[in-house]
């Protein structure tokens, strides 16, 4: 139904089973009164026509789901945050074509193997195997499978989930056999970064790199040295690196929702100095697009993970960084740039995503002036990441 400026709803409101219903009943406009289930056709003379409303019925429906059909086969519940992460278009687009890069090229190198003598003893041994060990309901190992000539292998372990992502393929002509669950085959999760047989080895690996929340996931790097030596030659660890991007920002509401401040909020009790000891200083299930707060720098560069090349990685680093303007420094909000390939990346940042940021709130807010120089000490362990900040103003060199 189309409202109009200055219509009036009446709204139905009922809690049974434990859900609450809103149903929009009637429309108040100029006085008239238009029912939304028996919406009234003036044109015959004001007689009221039958007009069931199916948003209604759906709604019902949708709310009754858990108790009426939980325990139906074609039924799966899904967090909010898979939801999101299903509808995050770029995300998808993105993996599909860096699959796709990788995969065509892979096949190009195996034909031209055959061509110059190598023969293949079996069909199955033409297959290039993937392996999706994301977090959650993935479709990630459907993209894969839809590449053709790809065995794909899913880490979803529910199996109501499993049984949607078998009729999602069905449905896309994706052979079951191109689909497998790879925690069907081993003994438990701990085990779930195997060889796909004796023989063989993976083409790609997908690695779920950041949580929900804005952190990097647990034993992410452990996982991915893991992982670098299942690959066969040629193969590829999505994402390869991920880049982590900051700004100083000076924030009221960070501070206000990370430690207890002074005295005064607690009425003169000094909670303060006990209460503190046990805050946590990264704040998470942050929308840096929606704080209030002010920027007191450029965005950053602070920190590069890389999943492909053990090397180039390390533990701690040095940033220097000018202050835009001048302020308190009470927190680094930060985000991830994830290099699928050299050229193709996702932010998680962007106003898609599906996640969220995160924040190192500093534990004495730091005073600045515009143009000072701020250096910063960005240090990764167990996949936490730290930041302090201190003033140098000594002449910066740069390369």
């Amino acid at each position: 139904f189309v409202l109009k400026p200055r219509d009036e709803l009446i709204v139905e409101v009922s809690c049974r089973d434990a859900y609450l219903r809103l149903c929009c009943v009637a429309v108040l406009r100029d006085g008239h009164k238009i029912y939304l289930d028996e919406r009234v056709d003036f044109q015959n003379s004001g007689q009221p026509i039958p007009n069931p409303n199916p948003e209604v019925e759906l709604c019902s429906a949708l709310a009754c789901l858990q108790t009426s059909q939980s325990d139906s086969e074609d039924f799966c519940m899904l967090e909010c945050s898979e939801m999101a992460l299903l509808n995050n278009q770029d995300y998808h687009q993105s993996f599909c074509i860096a699959l796709n890069k990788l995969i065509s090229g892979l096949k190009v190198k195996s034909q031209n193997l055959n061509t110059g003598g190598t023969a293949m003893s079996a069909v199955d041994s033409r297959l290039l195997y993937v392996l999706d060990v994301s977090e959650g309901f993935s479709l990630l190992s459907l993209i894969a499978a839809h590449q053709g000539q790809v065995k794909a292998y899913s880490s979803v372990e529910k199996t109501k989930q499993q049984n949607v992502l078998r009729r999602l393929a069905h449905s896309n002509n994706i052979s079951e056999q191109h689909l497998e669950f790879w925690l069907n085959h081993t003994e438990d999760e701990r085990g779930v970064l195997q060889r796909p047989s004796r023989e063989k080895l993976w083409s790609a690996i997908i690695l779920d790199c950041v949580e929900t929340c804005g952190l990097v996931r647990q034993k992410l790097m452990e996982k991915a040295s893991l992982a670098r030596f299942l690959l066969e030659e040629g193969g590829h660890i999505f994402p390869e690196k991920i880049v982590v991007y900051g700004m100083l920002v000076e924030s009221d509401t960070l501070l206000l929702e990370s430690a207890v401040q002074g005295r005064e909020p607690t009425l003169g009790f000094n909670i303060a100095p006990f209460i503190n000891q046990f805050t946590v200083p990264v704040h998470v299930f942050l929308d840096f697009s929606t704080l209030e707060c002010r920027h007191l720098s450029e965005a950053l560069e602070l920190f590069v993970l890389d999943l492909m090349d053990a090397n180039a990685n390390y533990t701690e680093r040095e940033v220097m960084v000018e202050a835009i303007s001048g302020g308190r420094i009470t927190a680094i909000p930060f985000w991830y740039q994830i290099h699928l390939d050299q050229n193709i990346s996702v932010s998680t940042l962007s106003r898609n995503s599906h996640w969220k940021q995160a924040a190192v709130v500093l534990q004495e807010p730091l005073q600045v002036q515009a143009r000072d120089w701020i250096r910063l000490a960005v240090k990764l362990h167990k996949s936490t990441i730290s930041i302090s900040a201190h003033i140098d103003n000594t002449p910066v060199q740069m390369d």
